[in-house]
């Protein structure tokens, strides 16, 4: 039987919806699911998510640059200059993202079983999604942030809770911002910092991909370009309004949205029989 071929309408659909979904701490992997209930793109979708995360990961280096700039630079004089940990900031920032992408990266690995059993059941998703609204609300408790980025003793924490947003229903950048916000983290520092981790993450599921999925021929080249463009702008729509919430400390907001998609979710699942 013929796979369905990916009308462009749905990739614009799906692609702008990844993007805005994981720039935002609002989950893409429970908008995904939740869109999913409406639509059936099939082993397409499966293959056009996985290329997506290309041009979302680029949006999110591109909204995280000056971190990364500085830490690229500084983190490589700090090589031959391990003082340079102490008293360079950039290099402080290379060392905790290091440590943290390498830790979340294992934790992604430890929980890839519960994901690949889970991420298709709705009740699993919903409540995933009302964890995470929980979650995000905390930001209207946290403390003022003042520091740069949270120390190097911290970062295999911050890993260890950005690795947990793989989870179905969860958000890698969420879960990296809340906590770094609670780490007392300026505001605009721990968005750089999870959107950092982010794109490293989704880069690392990027090539993953290719070694286990087999090409899909019903994605067309038109419907890939289209995609990818989609997902970037509404990566970076996405980021530029999570800049507008931490300025106006208004990021908790976003509950009013989350907890009712994922209560809708549960309540989804437990009807089906």
């Amino acid at each position: 039987m013929t796979a369905r071929v990916l009308p462009l309408a749905e990739v614009v659909l799906l692609a702008g919806i990844q993007g805005l979904a994981e720039a935002l701490p609002i989950s893409r992997s429970g908008h995904g699911a939740a869109l999913r209930l409406w639509l059936d793109p099939g082993p397409g979708g499966a293959m056009l998510e996985s290329i997506l995360h290309v041009a979302t990961a680029s949006a999110l280096f591109v909204g995280a640059r000056r971190l990364l700039v500085a830490a690229a630079s500084e983190g490589l004089r700090a090589v031959a200059r391990p003082s340079l940990l102490r008293s360079s900031p950039g290099a402080r920032d290379a060392a905790v993202l290091v440590v943290a992408a390498g830790t979340s990266l294992l934790t992604r690995a430890l929980v890839a079983p519960f994901v690949e059993l889970w991420s298709g059941a709705p009740i699993a998703v919903g409540f995933g999604l009302v964890w995470t609204g929980l979650v995000v609300g905390t930001t209207s408790l946290a403390p003022v942030g003042r520091a740069e980025a949270p120390p190097l003793s911290l970062a295999l924490l911050l890993g260890l809770v950005h690795g947990t947003g793989a989870l179905p229903g969860g958000s890698d950048v969420g879960a990296a911002l809340v906590i770094a916000l609670w780490m007392g983290a300026k505001p605009d520092r721990a968005l750089d910092l999870a959107l950092a981790l982010t794109g490293v993450t989704l880069l690392a599921s990027f090539v993953a991909g290719l070694r286990v999925a087999p090409a899909v021929p019903e994605l067309g080249a038109a419907a890939i370009v289209l995609g990818l463009l989609t997902a970037f702008l509404g990566a970076t729509v996405a980021i530029g309004l999570a800049k507008s919430l931490l300025e106006k400390h208004a990021l908790a907001r976003l509950v009013f949205w989350i907890l009712p998609l994922g209560f809708a979710t549960v309540s989804y699942g437990r009807s089906l029989p």
